[in-house]
């Protein structure tokens, strides 16, 4: 098999060749090229020890990025590359990182130590492809597949359970079956990974073409980290607007809706709150007043926990709260814009569309109406008012008495009126308004 290369790396590649070493593309690029795709970054694997590698290139900038591990990165033409020394591994303590290193002179010793066969192949022109594990045969089937025993592999490094369902479900690949048993079987050893790690594998699964599928497949994996979600599991909604189980429901929601982290996060997580706040009504039908609320509790802890940023934190709550928000006016419409923005408007109505999608058929709205909201959102984003925009402030409304905490609030409910049209934007209309509300305090 011969394999494009760009002149980049036809270069870094000769320069090895010419000082007598050996060097390979390795990993995720060589799986890439192999399946048509364009790979995010190159990796290399040489025999040449780091410091022969900082010899090799004196002339450019190496960086000693992971050293006690033999890994430097060479900075050319603008693009960084990591070169590893060919190495073998000792025990894992940790179920993540290697006790220690030794070099090696045997590319097959590096490439033994890898996690799939999909990863463990290596490329140079004058070789061709080394494949001593059939990774181009399972990517010819479709297959993720430990290299050698798949307990061994995930004990070394548990992580390694997340990122076969990241492969699978990036490239809607099966995991064979003695790697997916160990897999399950393995799971709990995710404990020890920390959470920030986690949640960088987790986020490209939750973004993935196919992420409902893999997901539910593997929800008792993802249970080990996130265990607030087993309460869905199988639970009867037991309500006319719903036909599918609450796992299902959000599933169905997560898939139908846009392919980011905000609102894929969002749609697994908006109905979480139901089993809380569930009542059983007159009819025997269960009801939940107030779930958005509690669901968006529950996310917050979670998201925290999982080290989320604050701004996608605040981001996805806000959706879920909202997600069972009603726009039955203009004014809430221009009211949402106002308060969180058009960006966020238009994907709480892409959450609110998905959402209904996932009930039951007799209750699943026209396209066309959530079409209409998103229109109407785009034709008030530029001409929204806000709330510096009114005809009074808190000086005027404590003019009339109000004080306190109560200034806000009047003002809060004159300002949503406005932007409902039943109050119009003047002053003295807007002070009678405010007066009528009897708020002192």
């Amino acid at each position: 098999m011969k394999l494009i290369l760009n002149e980049d790396i036809s270069h870094i590649m000769n320069v090895f060749a010419s000082s007598g070493f050996e060097v390979f593309l390795v990993g995720g690029c060589v799986r890439d090229m192999i399946m048509g795709l364009e790979p995010h970054d190159f990796d290399f694997t040489t025999n040449a020890r780091p410091e022969q590698v900082h010899d090799v290139f004196r002339e450019y900038k190496i960086i000693d990025t992971g050293i006690k591990h033999g890994t430097v990165t060479l900075v050319y033409n603008g693009e960084t590359y990591e070169i590893t020394t060919y190495r073998k591994e000792t025990e894992y303590d940790d179920h993540r990182h290697p006790s220690s290193i030794t070099y090696s002179d045997n590319v097959y010793e590096d490439l033994i130590r890898r996690d799939f066969t999909v990863n463990a192949m290596a490329y140079n022109p004058e070789s061709g492809l080394i494949d001593y594990f059939d990774g181009l045969k399972d990517i010819e089937n479709r297959i993720i597949r430990c290299v050698g025993n798949p307990d061994e592999r995930f004990n070394e490094d548990a992580l390694r359970i997340l990122r076969a369902i990241r492969f699978a479900t990036r490239f809607d690949f099966t995991i064979e079956t003695a790697t997916e048993n160990a897999l399950i079987n393995n799971r709990d050893l995710l404990k020890y990974i920390s959470l920030e790690r986690i949640t960088s594998e987790f986020n490209e699964i939750i973004c993935s073409d196919k992420a409902a599928e893999y997901i539910d497949r593997y929800r008792d994996v993802i249970a080990v980290f996130m265990p607030e979600i087993k309460i869905m599991f199988d639970f009867d909604q037991n309500s006319r607007y719903h036909c599918y189980d609450l796992w299902k429901h959000s599933l169905l929601t997560l898939q139908t809706v846009k392919s980011t982290v905000t609102s894929r996060w969002a749609a697994l997580l908006h109905d979480i709150g139901k089993p809380d706040v569930r009542t059983t009504g007159k009819d025997g039908r269960y009801h939940y007043v107030g779930h958005p609320v509690r669901s968006e509790e529950i996310a917050l802890k979670i998201l925290r926990r999982m080290h989320f940023d604050k701004k996608t934190l605040k981001y996805t709550c806000d959706l879920i709260r909202n997600h069972d928000y009603d726009f039955n006016s203009d004014g809430k419409i221009k009211l949402v814009i106002s308060e969180y923005g058009h960006s966020f408007y238009q994907d709480l109505i892409d959450l609110k569309r998905a959402d209904n999608m996932a009930h039951h058929p007799d209750f699943v709205n026209e396209r066309s109406y959530y079409d209409m909201l998103a229109e109407k959102g785009d034709e008030f984003r530029d001409n929204i008012l806000h709330m510096s925009d009114m005809k009074i402030n808190g000086d005027d409304i404590r003019s009339v008495g109000i004080t306190g905490p109560a200034i806000g609030k009047a003002l809060y409910r004159a300002y949503k009126k406005v932007l409902e049209g039943t109050v119009k934007n003047d002053h003295d209309i807007l002070i009678n308004y405010v007066k009528s509300l009897n708020l002192k305090k």
